[in-house]
């Protein structure tokens, strides 16, 4: 990619825009800002919802009628302003969405006030984050315990004292398994 590509640099200053604006509301946009704001947050819906990237190109440029190439860059920056929607798009990705969905499901269940419903959301929240996977466990005590330790002790005569012969002392600790 070249360095001086002004398309490019307008794309990314209009990306740092929208994130500004939903960062911090006082952040104000123009008519022709909000428009695209209102696009990119369709296409964040629609993505969500389960449509491909090509059934969200055909609707953005029906519903907006938009030519092909802004609908694909409202389309990119729909991606690079909600983060959330590129983790849907790969298999650890996906299973933090459904996760955030069975704690939002939680949430409104517990502010209905069916506790045992929340009880149950989170409960598969908590399967798919993997809380309750076995064979994830990590075997603690090979890692508490030392291999190998070696300490050396030198001790020197410092002062007017007679010169003697450093002594050096070697002290070694193995774990025989």
């Amino acid at each position: 990619m070249k360095d001086g590509n002004q398309y490019l640099l307008k794309v990314q200053d209009e990306l740092s825009v929208y994130q500004r604006h939903i960062l911090d509301d006082s952040v104000e946009l123009t008519t022709t800002q909000q428009e695209t704001l209102e696009k990119i947050n369709s296409v964040r819906a629609w993505l969500r919802d389960g449509y491909s990237d090509g059934k969200v190109l055909a609707r953005l440029k029906t519903t907006f009628r938009l030519q092909d190439r802004r609908a694909r860059e409202v389309l990119v920056m729909a991606y690079a302003t909600y983060g959330e929607l590129r983790l849907g798009r790969d298999k650890d990705g996906v299973k933090a969405v459904y996760a955030e969905m069975f704690r939002q499901a939680a949430q409104a269940a517990a502010d209905a006030g069916d506790y045992r419903a929340q009880a149950a959301m989170l409960k598969e929240a908590a399967k798919i984050d993997g809380a309750y996977d076995n064979q994830k466990q990590v075997d603690i005590e090979s890692k508490k315990k030392p291999t190998k330790v070696v300490i050396k002790v030198k001790t020197i005569n410092v002062g007017t004292a007679p010169a003697a012969t450093p002594q050096i002392q070697d002290i070694a600790h193995e774990i025989i398994p």
